[in-house]
């Protein structure tokens, strides 16, 4: 028997999945036939950068004269030379010219990546989706990634906001980030009758040291600290028989197994607290694939560090 830390956890049932905390599907505002595409797929672009526009001199044309209207009449009120009601007037036109145009422009609503591209000079544009129902133009962010999943029912009451976690991304060459429980959905749904689960979320907290971006969509193993210990007596978790808190286990006395039952505390499938029924110094035995053990049997003991 050892003595270290130990801890219960939480593990999603499937695989949880990677999502971007902000992701767009971005379309213009009106009809007309592409003129010019500014970005490519996997452009990292700024807020408020220009993505695509349409064919819309004519509109620009007007935005541009309606805005010298304004300003004259701007002028104009102020010498007195016209009234309030021209001034909104041209407040107006410039407004709805200004709209106009803007609608045949397509602009990056926050910093983020292009992740879907489907626009080609010269084609006419319809719809901010094709045939597949998938956008035309998608955009998400390049903060730290999210992580959406489920949990069993059975587990709800042991996950809160704020527990952190450990996700594994066999994406990333199964590399295990930081990350910490951001909500915890109070609701058990019954879509499948033998899996009723509750959905989380978890923010990653500890960013790639090579600075490569989690891939959005990618599966994510994720598993939830609900507990821990520290400098308590530990055991693997295979050497024990039964369920529950109070379990068997064999030692191993002058070469012979002896049963011993002993009370558990926390753990995980791999280590376990061991309250009571043992003493540092007793060695157990781990049970071998296809050996049954017994009270009483001879055994050779071989001695193995653990952990």
């Amino acid at each position: 028997m050892a003595t270290g830390p130990v801890e219960s956890t939480v593990t999603t049932i499937n695989s949880g999945t990677v999502e971007a905390q902000s992701q767009a599907a971005l379309a213009f505002g009106t009809v007309g036939r592409i003129a010019k595409i500014y970005v490519t797929l996997g452009s990292k672009v700024n807020a408020g950068s220009l993505i695509a526009e349409l064919e819309n001199a004519d509109l620009k044309a007007i935005y541009k004269e309606t805005e010298k209207e304004l300003v004259r009449a701007e002028e104009l009120f102020k010498n007195g030379l016209v009234s309030i009601s021209n001034l909104d007037s041209a407040k107006r036109a410039r407004e709805v010219s200004r709209l106009n145009y803007e609608k045949t422009v397509m602009k990056a609503p926050f910093a983020g990546l292009i992740t879907a591209m489907d626009l080609k000079p010269g084609e006419f544009y319809q719809s901010s989706t094709n045939a597949s129902n998938k956008p035309a133009v998608q955009i998400i962010d390049l903060k730290k990634r999210i992580i959406k999943g489920e949990i069993d029912e059975v587990d709800l009451q042991k996950v809160a906001i704020g527990y952190l976690a450990r996700v594994k991304i066999p994406a990333m060459k199964n590399q295990i980030f930081k990350a910490k429980v951001t909500n915890v959905v109070p609701f058990v749904s019954t879509a499948k009758d033998q899996d009723r689960t509750s959905q989380i979320e978890l923010e990653i907290i500890e960013a790639n040291n090579d600075g490569v971006l989690i891939p959005v969509g990618a599966s994510a193993d994720v598993e939830i600290i609900s507990e821990a210990k520290d400098n308590v007596k530990i055991l693997p978790a295979g050497v024990f028989m039964g369920t529950g808190k109070t379990r068997n286990l064999f030692k191993i006395v002058k070469g012979k197994l002896v049963k011993q039952e002993v009370k558990l505390g926390l753990g995980n499938y791999e280590r376990v607290e061991v309250l009571s029924g043992l003493t540092e110094n007793e060695v157990v035995a781990r049970p071998l694939e296809g050996v049954e053990m017994v009270d009483g049997m001879k055994v050779e003991a071989i001695e193995k560090k653990w952990p």
